[in-house]
This record gives C-alpha cells, sequence and structure tokens, in this order.
C-alpha cells in the first residue's frame, strides 16, 4: 500500500498553500511575489517526507544517500558561515529550497520496488489526469492546457507540470511495456497532444526524443518503420496544431495566458527568430555564471546573499542556483555521486534488460527535475 501512496502522491498534481487550503484559483498564480504564504507547494512534498518517516527502520538500504544530503547541508553552512559576516534570512530560505527535493533521493533508496507498484501509481495518474485535463480545456474553447480543474488548480500547468508527466510516462513505459502494451498505445497519442498543449518546448522534445529512442529500441520489423512514420508525423503534427490554434486566439485578449505563451515562442519561431523563454535563460545563466566566477572566493564559497528579488529570483536551474549562493563546494557531493552512478551504469553494462539503456535514458530525463 505504501508503495501506491508514494507513486500516485509524488506525481498527482495537487497542490496547497501554507494559509490552510487547497490551490484552487480561476486566476493562476505566475508570481507569489515572495510571499511563501501564497506560494503553492506541491502534496508530494507531504507524501515524500512522510514516507520518509515510516520506512526510517530501513534507513541502511538508503545510507548513501544519506551521506550525500548530509555532506550537502554541512558544506552548504560551512559556505553561509564564511561567505559573508552575517548569515541574511534570505539565504537561510535559499538554502531550505535547495535541500527540500533532495528528500527523494533517499526515499529513492529507501524502497523496494520488485512488483513495479510505483511505475503502475504514475501510469493511473497519467490516465485520470491527462484526459481530464484536456478535455476541461476543450469544454471551455481552450485548445491549450488549462489549470483550473474545477476541484483544484495545477500550479505551473504550462511548463513544468507537464515536464515532469512526460518523465513519469517515459518511466512507466520503459518498466511496463509488456504488460500494459494495449494501454501505452492507446495513451501515446494523448501523451503527444498534451505535451503539444503545454506549449513547452522541453516537454515536447523530450516526449519526441524518448518516443524515437524507445520504438527504436524495442519494436521490430514493419513495427519500428511505422514507429518512425508517426514520430514524422508528430514533428509535422506541431505546426498544424499550432496553425489551429493562432485561428482561434484571433480576436482574444492579448493578456491571456495562452496567446503570450504561443507568441513567445512558437510564433518567433515561424518568425525565425529564438523564442523569448529561451533568451531568458540565456540572460538568467549568464548572469549567475558571471556571478559564481567573480572571484575565487564567490567560485568556491558562494554569495553573502542571493540577487535582490527584483533583479532576479532564480536562475531557473538547480545547480546554477546552488553555486551562486553556497558554491561549487557544496555540489561537490553531488556531482560524485553522479560519477559513482555512471561508474556502476558502465560496469553492469552486460547485465542490462531489453529496452535497459532507454530506461536509464528516462530517468537521467528525470533526474534534473526530481533533485
Amino acid at each position: 500500500m505504501i508503495l501506491w501512496i508514494i507513486g500516485v502522491g509524488l506525481l498527482f498534481p495537487l497542490f496547497f498553500q501554507l494559509s490552510g487550503r487547497i490551490y484552487n484559483s480561476v486566476h493562476p498564480v505566475i508570481d507569489s511575489g515572495g510571499i511563501i504564504k501564497q506560494l503553492p507547494l506541491p502534496v508530494s512534498v507531504l507524501v515524500c517526507y512522510g514516507c520518509l518517516l515510516l520506512l526510517l527502520a530501513n534507513y541502511r538500504r538508503a545510507s548513501l544517500a544519506f551521506k550525500v544530503v548530509v555532506s550537502v547541508a554541512l558544506l552548504m553552512a560551512a559556505s553561509a558561515v564564511l561567505a559573508g559576516s552575517r548569515i541574511e534570512p534570505r539565504k537561510i530560505i535559499q538554502g531550505m529550497q535547495i535541500l527540500l527535493p533532495m528528500a527523494g533521493l533517499i526515499l529513492g533508496q529507501l524502497i523496494e520496488d520488485k512488483n513495479k507498484i510505483v511505475p503502475k501509481a504514475f501510469l493511473g495518474v497519467l490516465i485520470l489526469i491527462v484526459p481530464a485535463q484536456l478535455i476541461v480545456g476543450w469544454l471551455r474553447g481552450n485548445v491549450g492546457l488549462t489549470h483550473d480543474m474545477h476541484f483544484f488548480s495545477i500550479y505551473q500547468h504550462f511548463q513544468f507540470v507537464p515536464l515532469i508527466f512526460v518523465c513519469g510516462y517515459a518511466y512507466s513505459m520503459s518498466n511496463l511495456w509488456p504488460e500494459f502494451k494495449t494501454m501505452f498505445y492507446l495513451m501515446t497519442p494523448l501523451m503527444y497532444i498534451y505535451a503539444v498543449a503545454s506549449q513547452s518546448l522541453l516537454t515536447i522534445f523530450f516526449f519526441i526524443m524518448f518516443i524515437s529512442a524507445y520504438s527504436l529500441s524495442e519494436l521490430k520489423g514493419c513495427k519500428k518503420i511505422y514507429s518512425i512514420i508517426l514520430v514524422v508525423i508528430m514533428i509535422g503534427g506541431i505546426q498544424g496544431y499550432y496553425s489551429i490554434m493562432k485561428n482561434i486566439m484571433t480576436g482574444q485578449s492579448a493578456d491571456n495566458l495562452m496567446i503570450w505563451q504561443y507568441e513567445g515562442k512558437f510564433e518567433r519561431i515561424n518568425q525565425g527568430r529564438t523564442p523569448a523563454n529561451v533568451e531568458d535563460r540565456q540572460r538568467d545563466w549568464k548572469l549567475y555564471y558571471d556571478g559564481i566566477v567573480e572571484s575565487g572566493k564567490t567560485v568556491i564559497l558562494g554569495h553573502p546573499a542571493p540577487f535582490p528579488r527584483e533583479v532576479k529570483t532564480s536562475a531557473h536551474n538547480w545547480y546554477l542556483d546552488t553555486a551562486y549562493n553556497f558554491g561549487l563546494i557544496s555540489l561537490l557531493p553531488v556531482v560524485l555521486l553522479l560519477i559513482y552512478t555512471l561508474n556502476l551504469l558502465w560496469k553492469g553494462r552486460a547485465e542490462w534488460p531489453r529496452g535497459g539503456c532507454v530506461k536509464s535514458f528516462s530517468l537521467f530525463l528525470a533526474a534534473p527535475f526530481q533533485i
């Protein structure tokens, strides 16, 4: 039962606020303004930490993850003490935001899922939410994804959640394909429509890359040829979908989030220009990179305080946020863990099951967002 709770709880897009209520808003929260009480928090946080407490008796199984998380926490504390004359409250909050998702690393080592309950739970959530979210949006005349599901709202419905859903789908398919082949044949077109409707370039790219890699790895003969044709149709279908979207959006309010997403990304691509969000990320990453290499001290220990909120709230990159605020020294345990993991994968490559390479690929897609 606990594995079902973990699987459903980690992926189900339910959010709550510290005011004590479920996040359910007609108008999506784009910026909480730095007010933590208004920030929608995923229920997966409660599930993750609650299940950690329930499974704590098995702590020896997760000794490596415990060591990594404790090492990161101690190095961040040392950085905070040595980087400036005093520790600012905003830096403490930043540290909590960096450490909070690392509990997933410990939980991942604590559980033993021989019956593949977690990928089954992931698939169940996707079967429930993806069609429902698409249908609710279409009934409102919305060709993009809607955040308002009547009973609850989905935070970051146009960017973060779709990417996590696609990673969850990739994980489920790579684990459950022989048992649920028919279901995946039915769900793949829906997931494609969902990815395209999200207007997230990263989500669309990851989905098509995974389907391409998995098809070439798992299917044989004519099926492999059909899958390649399907991928080509998917790529071509993106332009058709957005042509329909453009016609439907004509005359709608300019402050419509869907229009803003479309014009900032796909309209610019049609004009041969770089999407606005890509330009934004390039500027963000350059800003943080310049801050990191500002001096030898900032490279090793980071900065005494985060950027002022009016300058930038985040690099939208866990590694850059950590390096800027707490220095490269705080990333050392994570880098060593990645090297250790890659070494284990390489040593055990002869024992990989059929499709194991693609399974690893899907896990690497999900890893930066889980941590």
